[in-house]
This record gives C-alpha cells, sequence and structure tokens, in this order.
C-alpha cells in the first residue's frame, strides 16, 4: 500500500486515517490516537517536538540542525526486538513522520519518509505513571524536514548562516518544497495566467489555501471571475506522474459533493515536469489539465 502525503503541508489525524483508509475512514482511537500506528507495509508516526504530548508524555524528540537528523523516541518500554521495530530496522516498513511543535495544535506537519541511521535500546524515560522505565532511540534523516521545523524548534542551529535564497530555488530553478511553490503562486497570484479567469477563493475573508477535504489538504482552490465554476489546484514541485490523478480527484469530489452546489469543478495540476503516463491519463480526463511552471532569476541595476 502507497501513501502520497504532501512534505509541509498540515493534517489532523483523522486526515491521515481517511487517506489510510479511504473507504471506512480511521478506526476509532486505539493507537490511532498514540504516538505511532501500523497501516500494512506503512508505520504513521505522529511527533510532538519540544512540546509534550496530550497524553502527558513528554519525549525530547528533536531536529538537529547541525547533523540534518532527527532523533525521536519510541513508546516507553520499545527495543528493538520488538516485531513493529524489527521490521522497521530491516527496511520493511515505510516511517511517515509528522511533527507539530505546538501540543493545542490538532493538526501535524508532514516531514516526509524517513531513513534509519542508527538506534539504541535503552533510554531512560517515564511512562504514562510517572514511572521510570526505557525505550528505543532512533536517529533518522528526513529529507527537506529542516526546511519545514521551524528554525526556532531546532537544535545546534547556526545563527550566521544565510539560507534564505537556498529555502525558496534549487539549481534547477525548481522549488524545494511544494509548499514554497504554493507561497510563490498566491503572493503573485495578479501577476499569472491565472489571473486573467480566476481568483482564490475565499471563506470567511480567509483565502482556501491548504483547504481541508476528507482525504486531505488541497493546495489553491480558486473560482472563476463569473462565480460558475470551481478550479481545484494541485500543485508538485518537480515532476508529476499519474499517481496525482487519483489525488486531484478526490479534491474535485470533495469540491462537488459538499461546495459546489451547481457550479462546475475543473482541475489543475502544476508542476515542473510531467511524464507519459500522466499524459494518457489526461487524455481521458478532460475536466483536468496540466501546466508548467517555469522560474527565473536575474539581477539588473
Amino acid at each position: 500500500m502507497k501513501l502520497e502525503f504532501k512534505k509541509g503541508s498540515k493534517y489532523s489525524r483523522k486526515d491521515i486515517g481517511w487517506i489510510c483508509y479511504p473507504e471506512k475512514g480511521p478506526p476509532p482511537r486505539g493507537n490511532w490516537e498514540t504516538g505511532y500506528v501500523r497501516v500494512e507495509d506503512n508505520l504513521i508516526i505522529f511527533m510532538n517536538i519540544g512540546v509534550p504530548g496530550t497524553t502527558g508524555h513528554d519525549f525530547a524528540n528533536h531536529y538537529d540542525h547541525s547533523k540534518g537528523v532527527i532523533v525521536w523516541y519510541g513508546k516507553p518500554k520499545s527495543h528493538s526486538g520488538q516485531p513493529l521495530f524489527q521490521k522497521l530496522l530491516d527496511g520493511n516498513l515505510t516511517p511517515h513522520f509528522f511533527a507539530r511543535w505546538d501540543n493545542k495544535d490538532p493538526q501535524f506537519s508532514y516531514l516526509g519518509i524517513g531513513n534509519v541511521v542508527s538506534f539504541k535500546d535503552g533510554h531512560p524515560c517515564l511512562d504514562g505513571n510517572k514511572n521510570e522505565v526505557e525505550t528505543i532511540e532512533l536517529k533518522l534523516t528526513v529529507e527537506d524536514s529542516g526546511e519545514i521545523i521551524p528554525i526556532q524548534n531546532q537544535t545546534n542551529v547556526d545563527k550566521d548562516k544565510d539560507i534564505s535564497l537556498e529555502t525558496y530555488f534549487t539549481p534547477k530553478s525548481s522549488f524545494l518544497l511544494e509548499k514554497h511553490l504554493e507561497d510563490y503562486i498566491i503572493k503573485n497570484w495578479s501577476n499569472i495566467e491565472l489571473n486573467k479567469n480566476y481568483d482564490i477563493h475565499k471563506e470567511n475573508n480567509k483565502l482556501c489555501t491548504q483547504y481541508q477535504t476528507g482525504s486531505g489538504p488541497l493546495d489553491i482552490l480558486a473560482i472563476r471571475k463569473d462565480q460558475k465554476e470551481f478550479l481545484v489546484i494541485e500543485l508538485k514541485k518537480g515532476r508529476a506522474s499519474d499517481i496525482v490523478m487519483g489525488q486531484i480527484q478526490r479534491y474535485m469530489g470533495h469540491i462537488k459533493n459538499n461546495l459546489a452546489g451547481d457550479k462546475d469543478v475543473k482541475g489543475l495540476i502544476i508542476a515542473l515536469e510531467d511524464d507519459k503516463n500522466l499524459r494518457d491519463a489526461l487524455s481521458v480526463a478532460s475536466n483536468i489539465k496540466f501546466m508548467k511552471y517555469q522560474v527565473s532569476f536575474k539581477l539588473v541595476e
């Protein structure tokens, strides 16, 4: 079972549950309300960074900026001999990391898929009754996680390092994260082609970006200037494949069934590149279009 989440986007446990179980939604409470839960060959991990969890457990999960490593702790009494951690360490589970730095926020930011670098059993911790027990400590790398976790919530930060340009662009004129592409489009909406016919839709005087649906947040919800059509916009920072078709169709279905009324609903995929599979899929989906983006950078006097 392959799960698709968007780096940097925020999801509630319920959102993630509907993506994992699209037909029936998340199971009632149980492991779904704890630090991690297995879904077939995936491990969904909910991390609190710098704050205790709502259950009272307080683990020293953190992102080490200098090493680019996430340090994560298992539940009390966890160790490498347990079947779940054996599968994780053997590479037979795909760990999806979701993190938050405010334990009052019901949503978690998706960091990405982790790669275990090392582990150590026997790390001291407290269980729910404040008894001293032990757990497993894992060190992992998650690509681009340092661009998602706020710098003030990272450890060993070199505050003199200037990363402002690198934050947004790679040498290939792509975006480091899809969230950066989203921010760029929103800030420059008045200057791009879509502005001729569409506005970003608003609800309660708030732009509909990262708009929540029953299967995760869609990137941008636009509405035609004559108010007769909604446009669901899905963004990919690099190459888009046909996997995105199922994703955008779910979002379009949600808008059609819950918001559109008598308005039409169309879709738009924006990415740096497409591939043959996506072009084939689009050829039989007349209500979904594809556009490439290009970003240039130059200095002038």
